[in-house]
């Protein structure tokens, strides 16, 4: 990936909200395999806050994508970052519009891999209180879809797969978290290990000419 250029867009405050205020986002616009690609990277406020400042984190990056492929009707646009909340969760089904399927996919919605893998499969990247999350996510424009499942189009940069990447090494084995990420630290005890997130992995592929 060739950066062209990159940018911090700093977010308005939540009103009336002078603890959680919604973070920047950073805007990095490249080259990818000869196609202009452009990733919006967030960290939305955790769920010390409530709903609508989230919500209110989602419409910012809902009015950057808009206007960014209305500049651009071909640009290629990721939306990707820790959103604190869940693919199924309003911030990110009905106002980002990242939606479940590829069929459900309009002209002006976004693509979310990762909502069946939490809400079909049960698997998230970050475990509490007993279950998990997916807050760790990849969304994708349309254009970036392979519409006709039979005859798949590689000719330009496509979306392939996903997963979560998940090893032994990055899961506490014993103890009181055993089967969550294993954590640096937990009850003022060093674990010596990674986040208490999983990483997520999308493949994006072209065929060489």
């Amino acid at each position: 990936f060739s950066v062209t250029h990159s940018k911090l867009v700093l977010s308005t405050p939540f009103e009336g909200d002078t603890v959680h205020l919604t973070r920047g986002f950073l805007i990095v616009d490249g080259q990818m395999a000869g196609e202009r690609v452009c990733f919006i990277v967030n960290h939305w406020p955790s769920r010390g806050a409530k709903s609508p400042v989230r919500v209110h984190a989602a419409k910012q990056v809902r009015a950057l994508t808009d206007s960014l492929m209305r500049t651009d009707k071909k640009l290629k646009l990721i939306v990707m970052g820790d959103m604190n909340d869940d693919p199924t969760n309003a911030s990110m089904h009905k106002v980002l519009k990242a939606k479940a399927e590829i069929s459900e996919v309009g002209a002006d919605d976004m693509y979310n891999p990762w909502y069946n893998i939490l809400a079909k499969e049960g698997k998230g990247t970050l475990f509490y209180s007993g279950s998990w999350n997916l807050f760790d996510q990849i969304v994708i424009t349309p254009n970036l879809l392979n519409r006709d499942s039979k005859n798949k189009d590689y000719s330009s940069l496509k979306f392939w797969k996903n997963h979560i990447f998940r090893r032994d090494y990055l899961i506490q084995q014993e103890g009181q978290y055993k089967g969550a990420p294993l954590r640096t630290k937990a009850g003022g005890r060093w674990l010596n290990g990674y986040s208490d997130h999983l990483p997520v992995v999308m493949y994006l592929v072209k065929e060489k000419l």
